[in-house]
């Protein structure tokens, strides 16, 4: 009997949808102030793609080694959600990856990647329902933690 028991401990990982957890430090820093734009502008199809309506901006966080390595690891391990872009007159937009994540271990936020951007992969942007530097009373310079979920 105990080594029947011991086998199904063995092997309960393999049924099992286990995720690993990475946590990603980063400081906030003000942005260059399109964000506002660029979420009123996608917000049909954030809802869309990720079920809620976004607040009209993003929050921008810098990220240092350590970290900005195992922030390109987890994301390119974990399922980005594809928002698509609007179709504007004259405009070339491209696609958006959002990246379920939370801020501080509570709060439910995503991470979002324009295909289009001028940051480079050591800033991560945020979207929410809600103004996270009001929520959380952040000003620039204030250390946050991003938990993304990757399979293992």
């Amino acid at each position: 009997m105990f080594q029947g028991t011991l086998k199904i401990i063995e092997t309960f990982p393999l049924y099992c949808d286990e995720k690993l957890k990475v946590d990603i430090k980063a400081k906030v820093f003000s942005g260059l102030g399109e964000g506002e734009f660029f979420v009123n502008l996608y917000a049909k199809n954030i809802r869309k793609a990720l079920g809620f309506s976004p607040f009209p901006g993003t929050l921008n966080l810098k990220v240092e080694e350590p970290y900005v390595s195992a922030l390109a690891t987890a994301l390119n391990r974990a399922d980005p959600i594809m928002i698509d872009p609007p179709l504007v007159p004259g405009m070339r937009l491209g696609r958006v990856l959002a990246y379920p994540a939370l801020l501080n271990y509570t709060i439910k936020v995503f991470i979002v990647r324009p295909e289009i951007t001028v940051y480079k992969n050591d800033v991560i942007e945020l979207v929410a329902e809600i103004k996270l530097r009001d929520l959380l009373n952040l000003t620039d310079g204030s250390e946050v933690t991003v938990t993304i979920e990757v399979p293992e």
